[in-house]
């Protein structure tokens, strides 16, 4: 039987404890798929993406170090690095950044010498898994480096095409502009085999926690289903797909991108679309999702942030960005934290460039980041429980629960830069509350909520 095979729950549909946030689907919800969710730790991943150059004053795996304790502070547990290795130098688009792209991979088994040496890196990851974090890398499968060795010795891994005998990627029947990168070809039994033992390495030499799969969606299926059960063979790890089909997890993604969700959250502040349409969309997600399966939730990243723009550019300011953060993590799936996104910054950053941070400047964001994280690490309901949205003809602000059989919480965000006063659902409004994020005691039946203002309140545990 394949590890991966998808158990069906065809006698009931998956509980996401929705209330009138858009039809149901009609089709059954899957259940479990062995291996998703495992090991236990990937459904509590905080996740805090790194690109090295960025990451520390030193640029380092030695200055990134130096930052773990502040990092975990914030309320992250787990690292996804940027791809470590050498950048190819052939091609590369230095007009855009001095860096060169690290997705363009010159060798698999390499560190970026600017970042350190092999040594560095085992240090980073000891370091990691002495603070009860898990770290995790880029796995860069679809294309390679113009000067990878792989182009001279076996040319034959590499899909055919125009340059040169050769191509540039192409994803969804288009040629891409990713001139600095080249093609490598899944029907050639050897690229398959290279690549799964690249995985191999770095799990079983450096004991890394899994792989965040880059353009996962252009890399054929069955080729995912046997690498990752080759690597779940010595060490169970969080795979995470940069992709947003819910078919990823079926051959074995713990996590997928939430691509869907912050496109629809763009529109709610950039077109005043109502904010229900975000309930809509998770229910119309989740329903697809099988079991232990999570979306990854995040209003930036290294590629939103370059050629997108940074959250306070998208969500009108830092207190929009903030409603807008609270908002997207709250939703069932696991929080994303861009390095540097903690810092409140207007400006796009590039990852083909480096851009030094003051990790001391903007106290009140990072103070914002450590409070909710926090939070979200101490509350149960906030990273397994199910969601039931009170509001579900909401314009403005969103009204919702996140619980489990033994924590429960509710939130109100307003997504308007005007102030508004919801009425408290049912069970709330002549309860004894306190504020989640500060402690203050709050009164009902209705509650006041400033411009894009976000409340999340606790009942008393008697209640």
């Amino acid at each position: 039987m394949l590890r991966r095979s998808v158990l069906f729950a065809l006698a009931s549909a998956l509980v996401i404890g929705l209330v009138g946030c858009g039809s149901p689907s009609n089709e059954p919800a899957p259940g479990s798929i062995d291996g998703v969710g495992e090991p236990a730790w990937t459904q509590d991943a905080t996740v805090y993406e790194v690109f090295v150059p960025d990451a520390s004053a030193e640029g380092t795996f030695q200055g990134l170090i130096g930052r773990l304790d502040e990092i975990q502070k914030m309320g992250v547990n787990t690292l996804w690095l940027m791809p470590i290795h050498p950048i190819g130098k052939e091609r590369r688009k230095s007009d855009i950044g001095a860096l060169g792209s690290p997705y363009s991979i010159r060798d698999y088994y390499d560190v970026n010498p600017n970042y350190g040496t092999k040594a560095d890196f085992r240090a980073l990851v000891d370091s990691v898994h002495a603070r009860d974090m898990h770290i995790i890398i880029d796995l860069v499968a679809n294309h390679t480096a113009w000067d990878h060795p792989w182009l001279e010795e076996h040319s034959d891994m590499y899909s055919d095409g125009p340059i040169d005998g050769f191509t540039v990627p192409v994803l969804n029947g288009d040629t891409t502009d990713w001139t600095d990168v080249v093609e490598l070809d899944f029907e050639t039994p050897r690229t398959r085999q290279e690549l799964i033992d690249v995985m191999q390495y770095w799990v079983r030499e450096f004991d890394i926690d899994g792989y965040r799969a880059d353009v996962a969606h252009a890399v054929p299926l069955d080729f995912w289903e046997s690498a990752i059960d080759s690597v779940e063979a010595h060490k169970e790890v969080l795979m995470l797909a940069e992709a947003a089909g819910g078919e990823m997890h079926t051959v074995g993604f713990d996590q997928t991108y939430a691509w869907p969700f912050y496109g629809a959250l763009k529109r709610v502040w950039e077109k005043d679309v109502p904010v229900r349409t975000l309930a809509t969309q998770v229910d119309t997600t989740l329903a697809k999702l099988p079991d232990a399966a999570r979306r990854l939730r995040f209003t930036t990243n290294h590629d939103e942030t370059m050629w997108d723009a940074p959250p306070p550019v998208l969500f009108d300011g830092r207190e929009g960005a903030k409603a807008a953060f609270v908002l997207a993590t709250s939703m069932p799936g696991a929080p994303l934290v861009y390095n540097g996104q903690e810092l409140g910054g207007a400006d796009s950053v590039s990852f083909f460039a480096r851009t030094p941070y003051d990790w001391s400047q903007a106290p009140d964001v990072r103070r914002f980041y450590r409070n909710y994280l926090g939070l979200y690490g101490d509350s149960p309901a906030l990273r397994t429980g199910t969601l039931t949205v009170h509001t579900p003809d909401a314009e403005d602000v969103l009204v919702y629960e996140r619980a489990t059989n033994t924590d429960s919480l509710l939130f109100a965000v307003n997504v308007r830069d005007a102030s508004h006063e919801v009425p408290l659902p049912d069970g709330y409004a002549g309860a004894s509350l306190t504020d989640a994020l500060t402690g203050a005691s709050v009164e009902g039946p209705t509650l006041p909520i400033e411009g894009y203002g976000y409340r999340v309140l606790r009942r008393a545990a008697a209640e």
